[in-house]
């Protein structure tokens, strides 16, 4: 049995910028010319909380995963 894998996507017509995600999640994801960028779009199980949390406070919504 496979461990279940994390698909991590910024939807990058919406995204601000803002870079709370980066800021919670600095080993998934930056802020590159203004967007958010998905650095690492497969971690672990083990930050799907972390993860919650970056896609909570993204004022436009734009983290999947």
């Amino acid at each position: 049995m496979t461990d279940p894998v994390l698909h991590v996507q910024i939807d990058e017509t919406i995204c601000q910028g803002t870079g709370y995600c980066a800021r919670i999640a600095s080993h998934v994801f930056k802020v590159t010319d203004g967007v958010g960028v998905v650095i690492d779009p497969h971690p672990s199980e083990d930050h799907a909380t972390i993860l919650e949390e970056a896609a909570t406070v993204c004022p436009t919504r734009a983290i999947t995963y």
